[in-house]
């Protein structure tokens, strides 16, 4: 688990923005379900938070991952320019993510 935690370091201290944007867009969501390491960290993390009844957790935790989902299939960082639609996409997904946790978060208590 620490050699996992240091390799995820050191991608993040040697990689710039377009690089992790790459890796994002290169990430396959079925190999990602199928390894165990990801069901190792993440049902028992959820399994806590279902019984604690952690409702805004648990909204935080889907927006991260729905934020991934956003920047891989709007954000191609192969191509020189982004075009209009894909950065209104982009933005309209990102504000409808924060608003949707501000409002659980603060407002709705």
């Amino acid at each position: 688990m620490k050699e996992l935690l240091n390799h995820i370091y050191k991608f993040l201290a040697t990689n710039d923005f377009p690089t992790m944007l790459a890796a994002i867009g290169e990430l396959k969501w079925n190999q990602v379900a199928r390894t165990w390491y990801t069901w190792l960290i993440i049902l028992p993390v959820l399994i806590v938070l279902i019984w604690t009844k952690s409702i805004k957790s648990i909204v935080a935790l889907v927006s991260i991952f729905l934020f991934l989902l956003l920047i891989q299939k709007t954000l191609s960082p192969a191509e020189g320019t982004l075009p209009l639609r894909d950065l209104l996409t982009f933005l309209a997904g990102a504000v409808a993510l924060v608003g949707l946790n501000l409002y659980l978060i603060f407002i709705r208590e």
